[in-house]
């Protein structure tokens, strides 16, 4: 069987020319732009705009990555066309704090319709078949996603197929954070959405990635790398390995072999350029949370809700950080939200209706949000037992 390629290129900063010229040079061993973008079609670039965050926060997808991708779609006789749907606020609010309105006024990019939804429906699909959708994703001939590479406090990682959640309109990410709960439920709907939007190409945004605990919370980490491929799975695949991940411990990645989307181990990808070993990193602080007790504790589905209620880390506010910009409040998926800034010190989280998707932590500008581990959980290291159970035992029972 043919193997997925994935493109790795080298680059130290966001300098506008070289960052052109390496996204160009990560896009040969793929045939290069032209072999995804005919002249007239209507190409959308899909960025990771999770809210209005500086560049340097490394929280967003660069600028200057955008600048790239949009002037080669256009050298290629493609029509740009950009947009993404914010956890919180719009994309047209987002656009001057990340750098990107400069963009959009300097290239004269139209902006995609992420305001109005469409139905889709795919019978193959796990969890969403049928879906609305951004508008942008009907109007669109070709969708190049612009992830950037981060650790993600619920996901473990975003990347490439967790980019495509952002085609969801507004608020109802949230309400499928409540619905679903599950965090492999909730893959498995990612992978739906990407089998409804099939995505053409992406582009990774790894020169400045986020450690720790991301999407938003996170730590700005130079890694100096563009990664691109057809494969989006493949993508995310080859990130895992270069931040040092199983990539049997990210849900999205384990959707993608539920549902036979892309590659899902290095045995099927080709490295294209620099090679895994040449770029990979030792340190890079991951997600300390508990990763999938499923995976050697298989109960049902009321008992598993118990077991994550309390060893899952519980948000907290921290006030002497808070500005009360009341995104946190915004951005609960649970009715009434479950997190407020104004409740007595001590109530501002309602552990009762948190559902733990901690949508508070991503939205947070101020980083004002902690993830508060249990006490037993802090004194007994359960988390950290539990995930060394699931690296080395999961692999001798039966049900796995």
């Amino acid at each position: 069987m043919k193997k997925s390629i994935v493109s790795i290129v080298k680059i130290p900063d966001y300098n506008t020319e070289k960052v052109k010229s390496a996204v160009a040079k990560s896009l040969e061993p793929l045939g290069g732009i032209s072999a995804f973008v005919k002249p007239e079609q209507k190409v959308l670039l899909k960025p990771n705009i999770l809210l209005g965050l500086s560049p340097d926060k490394a929280a967003t997808t660069h600028p200057a990555i955008i600048t790239a991708v949009a002037e080669l779609v256009n050298e290629a006789g493609g029509i740009v066309f950009l947009g993404d749907s914010p956890g919180v606020g719009s994309f047209e609010s987002a656009m001057k704090p990340t750098g990107i309105g400069e963009v959009v006024e300097k290239l004269g990019i139209e902006l995609a319709d992420f305001s109005n939804e469409h139905s889709f429906e795919c019978e193959d699909n796990i969890i969403a078949k049928h879906i609305k959708l951004a508008k942008a994703v009907a109007d669109a001939d070709v969708i190049i996603t612009l992830p950037k590479l981060k650790t993600h406090v619920q996901m473990t990682m975003t990347c490439a197929v967790k980019n495509q959640y952002g085609l969801v309109v507004g608020m109802q990410k949230g309400e499928y954070h409540f619905r679903l709960e599950n965090r492999e439920a909730l893959a498995d709907l990612m992978v739906d959405i990407n089998k409804i939007a099939k995505p053409a190409l992406a582009i990774c945004d790894a020169i400045e990635a986020m450690e720790g605990e991301g999407p938003s919370g996170g730590t700005p980490r130079n890694l100096g790398i563009i990664l691109a491929s057809a494969d989006l799975s493949a993508l995310d695949v080859a990130a895992c390995e270069i931040i040092g991940l199983n990539p049997n411990d990210i849900p999205v990645v384990q959707a993608c072999k539920r549902q036979n989307f892309g590659a899902t181990s290095l045995s099927e990808i080709e490295i294209a350029g620099e090679s895994i070993e040449s770029v990979k990193v030792t340190d890079f602080k991951q997600i300390e949370n508990l990763k999938s007790v499923m995976r050697i504790l298989p109960m049902p589905q009321f008992l598993l809700k118990i077991v994550r209620a309390h060893w899952a880390a519980k948000p907290r506010i921290n006030k002497d950080k808070c500005v009360k910009c009341y995104k946190c409040r915004t951005g609960c998926p649970v009715k009434p939200p479950a997190i407020d800034p104004d409740r007595p010190v001590g109530k501002e989280v309602d552990d009762k209706t948190c559902i733990r998707c901690y949508c508070c932590h991503e939205f947070c500008i101020a980083k004002a949000i902690d993830l508060k581990k249990p006490w037993f959980d802090r004194v007994f290291r359960v988390t950290k037992m539990m995930n060394f159970f699931n690296k080395h035992l999961g692999k001798f029972l039966p049900h796995i």
